[in-house]
Order: structure tokens, then C-alpha cells, then sequence
């Protein structure tokens, strides 16, 4: 297991990026947007949050190119801290893995931060939108439940594992949540689930577990919708604060100033 070095704090602080939907040609349009652009603009602000680790969760690249991943990581690498990454539909895990090396690319990652253990999870199937878990998997992510001794498990995936009642983006959602949530159960540690892919903010429960969706660093829909429906507040990004007794709390980074004109940065 990975520990989370030069972390300043007892307090975790974390940054979950998603969504990046980078293509190989920076001009390139995402749903009527500019996906560089956009993730720049959250670069300031990142930097100002000053977290102690960054979590990619997948569709970094629209087109799976290397150069697309290059500049993601080129830009991430700004805001001066440790990167985990895992991938997404999108995302080619061969090509990816090269420019972000700490991720579940020989099965589930796991990484120390204080008395959290961050896991990662590869979710993805070749050729479908929708995500999946091996049996093989979820054995393999449970042995490393049992040889962690940390206090409390943060999981981190790309497909949602419970409906956010956007009927979209449900229709690609994790095809067996039923197995995950077989094995999420049998360990308490567990405090929090989050993923990507629905390029909005969720926020839910499950037997006493926390559950996220992070919005979209190119691209956000608004909530509850058919169809996905821009949503002109623009990008975010999502951040954690771990506390040493377990205790969560988390909100959405936004740009200094989004498309609306609106300034607000930090929402609990």
C-alpha cells in the first residue's frame, strides 16, 4: 500500500477531479465546451485549496490519445500535490497508466492517507459505456480490506453504483452494484463512496455509508434530467476534508467567476 507523503495536516484534504474529457486537438468541442479551457480555469482555485492529494476519477481523455493525457497531467501537476488516478469509459487504462502511474492498473489500488485508506477501482469493461466488477475483483479488493489496519475506507470508482435519477447517464451506471455493495457491507471502515461519470454533484446515504458524484471538470448537466441539459454554472470539481475520527466533510470548487458571474467557491 501507497502512504500519502508530505502530507502537512492531520486533516486529509482532497481533491476529486472528474471528467476531464480532453481530446488530442486542445481546440476540440465537448457538449459546447472547451474541456482545456475549463479545466484551467479551476487551477486557481485548486492551488488556493491547497489539498494535500488529488483523485482523478476517470474520462480524463475524450479520445484516449497520449497527448490528451499529457496536458491533463501537465495541468494537474500545477497545483503541487500527489496524484491517484483510475479510469473511465473513455479512457484507454494501457495508454493512461503512463502518465499516471499510481491507479488500480493490475487490480485495486490502495493508498494511506493518516488512519483513511483511499481504494481505487478500475470499474470499466472494453467496448461498453457501463461499468462492471469480477467476482475475481471484488475477492481482490476485500484481501486488501483485511490487510489494511486502517480505521476508515474512502472507495473511489468511476460508475455510479446507485441510481442519481438522471435517466442519461443511469443507463450506464454499475450493471452489478449488487455484488460491490455484497462486499462494501462486510466492512464497516468503509465511510465513503465516490465516482464520477455522471458529470454532476450527488450527494446520498446507504446503511450509514456517505455516497458522492462529482461533477465534470468540461462539462456538467443539470440534475434530474431525461436528456443531458448544460449546466451553465460550468466546471467543478469536488473536495474532502478526512478528519482523524472519522468524520467527512466535502463541496464543490468552482471557478473564481463561472459563466453565470457567479463567485462562489466553497458549498457544504
Amino acid at each position: 500500500m501507497t502512504p500519502l507523503s508530505g502530507c502537512k495536516r492531520k486533516t486529509q484534504k482532497i481533491i476529486q477531479i472528474s471528467d476531464c474529457h480532453v481530446s488530442v486537438d486542445c481546440r476540440a468541442d465537448y457538449r459546447g465546451q472547451n474541456p482545456d479551457r475549463n479545466l484551467q480555469s479551476l487551477l486557481p482555485v485548486m492551488r488556493a485549496w491547497d489539498p494535500d492529494l488529488l483523485l482523478l476519477t476517470g474520462d480524463v481523455s475524450e479520445d484516449a490519445s497520449p497527448a490528451s493525457y499529457a496536458r491533463v497531467a501537465a495541468m494537474t501537476g500545477t497545483v503541487g500535490a500527489p496524484l491517484l488516478a483510475l479510469p473511465g469509459n473513455h479512457d484507454l487504462p494501457k495508454v493512461m497508466k503512463k502518465h499516471f502511474p499510481l491507479g488500480p492498473w493490475d487490480g485495486p489500488f490502495a493508498c494511506e492517507a493518516g488512519p483513511w485508506l483511499l481504494v481505487l477501482m478500475d470499474s470499466t469493461a472494453r467496448g461498453s459505456i457501463a461499468g462492471t466488477f469480477s467476482q475475481q475483483d471484488m475477492e481482490r479488493f476485500d484481501r486488501l480490506l483485511r490487510g489494511s489496519s486502517a480505521e476508515f475506507v474512502l472507495v473511489a470508482l468511476h460508475h455510479q453504483p446507485v441510481p442519481v435519477n438522471s435517466p442519461w447517464i443511469d443507463r450506464y451506471a454499475l450493471e452489478n452494484p449488487d455484488l460491490f455493495f455484497q462486499f462494501i457491507d462486510r466492512d464497516s471502515r468503509v465511510r465513503c463512496i465516490t465516482w464520477g461519470h455522471i458529470h454532476q454533484d450527488f450527494c446520498s446515504r446507504r446503511h450509514g455509508v456517505r455516497l458522492f458524484g462529482a461533477p465534470s471538470t468540461a462539462a456538467n448537466s443539470l440534475p434530474q434530467t431525461r436528456r443531458f441539459t448544460l449546466d451553465l454554472a460550468g466546471p467543478a470539481c469536488r473536495w474532502f476534508e478526512l478528519g482523524v475520527d472519522g468524520g467527512l466533510e466535502t463541496g464543490i470548487l468552482q471557478p473564481a467567476q463561472s459563466s453565470t458571474g457567479k463567485t462562489s467557491q466553497r458549498i457544504k
